[in-house]
């Protein structure tokens, strides 16, 4: 019998786990048959109704140092042959397991803060680079707000963080330590399963930061084709680049502020109302909608079923280029999207 789970035991690799954790978890199964089997043998002849699991609670009960009293050996063997070795092993065999599970448990955690552990999300979103937390916090509570991607997953890689954060841990963010532009990173964060990609600017001061960045754009399109990647850019020439490389959104952020210090400059208070628009925080957002149509609609009666339904219809998406200046009289075609302005989101229009 001892032989028969040795083999067994070693067939599933248990006696692989670090050598001595293995033999010894080895030694506490066998404890358990020797215990439930040598009770069962020696105090079936006292108790003829006595069956596998009432010899099995009986051994759990004894190394555990409970002691119910709802069974126990009255016969010489089951005692000292018994009895006596399940309580001194036991307790120790017991002790050890329990403190391997702990031991397993934090050294698990402790991976997990270190980014070494394998992404099991799916569908999720993935922010490479750590920037600064404030800004991390800002781009998670964005993603919160908005009910198309407040159950979505948040995964992090950047290179030299040794542990996350303890505000992005408390958050549920996952956490992968390592060089983005290497592709086992990339599979580590399971960007396979990934929906979409925010490429940061890890350091603004770095010139160089922007080339990383289109690399780490390449690895991601040429692994994930399907995947929606938004890249900020420090150099707005390097824009064209970063879309001939298959990200779908650049994002110059220096030039976005300095067109919007020039606009507040211009027309005061304006930044107030760009920023209740582009933020899901409160007031109305701005964003597209797909229109589905049943007949010929004119842009004239688009805007009035907006006014019916408290949206403000402020123009067309059209071939990749916005047409804010619509004619009352232009048909709607059915590859527009709307772009509107409301305090809620809806999914498709259907007219």
């Amino acid at each position: 019998m001892f032989r028969v789970l040795w083999l067994l035991f070693r067939k599933k690799g248990i006696t692989s786990m670090g050598g001595s954790r293995g033999k010894m978890l080895l030694i506490f199964i066998c404890l358990i048959w020797y215990s439930t089997s040598g009770y069962l043998f020696f105090e079936l002849p006292q108790k003829p109704d006595l069956g596998w699991l009432d010899a099995l609670w009986w051994t759990l009960v004894t190394m555990a140092t409970v002691g119910y009293g709802d069974y126990f050996p009255v016969s010489t063997g089951g005692r000292y042959l018994v009895g006596v070795p399940t309580m001194v092993f036991g307790i120790g065999f017991l002790g050890f397991i329990i403190s391997e599970v702990a031991s397993n448990l934090i050294e698990s955690q402790s991976r997990r803060l270190q980014g070494m552990l394998n992404v099991k999300s799916q569908n999720h979103v993935i922010i490479v680079n750590f920037s600064r937390l404030d800004e991390i916090m800002n781009i998670i509570e964005e993603l919160r707000l908005d009910p198309t991607t407040r159950e979505k997953d948040i995964c992090l890689i950047d290179e030299k963080l040794e542990t996350i954060p303890q505000r992005l841990h408390e958050e549920g963010v996952c956490f992968v330590r390592g060089n983005p532009t290497e592709e086992a990173t990339l599979r580590q964060a399971n960007l396979d399963r990934a929906s979409n990609a925010i490429i940061l600017s890890r350091d603004r001061s770095d010139p160089h930061s922007d080339d990383q960045n289109l690399v780490t754009t390449l690895v991601i399109e040429k692994l994930n084709p399907g995947i929606f990647t938004i890249a900020e850019v420090l150099d707005p020439q390097k824009i064209r680049q970063f879309e001939l490389a298959g990200c779908n959104s650049v994002i110059c952020v220096s030039q976005f502020a300095a067109n919007l210090i020039i606009q507040e400059l211009q027309d005061p208070g304006l930044k107030d109302i760009l920023t209740d628009l582009i933020s899901n925080r409160e007031g109305s957002q701005i964003y597209f909608v797909d229109v589905k149509k049943m007949r010929e609609w004119k842009y004239r009666e688009l805007v009035l079923w907006g006014l019916e339904n408290r949206f403000s219809v402020i123009g067309l998406m059209r071939d990749g280029a916005p047409l804010l200046g619509c004619a009352a009289e232009d048909a709607v075609r059915e590859t527009d999207r709307v772009i509107m302005v409301g305090d809620r989101r809806i999914g498709r229009i259907e007219l």
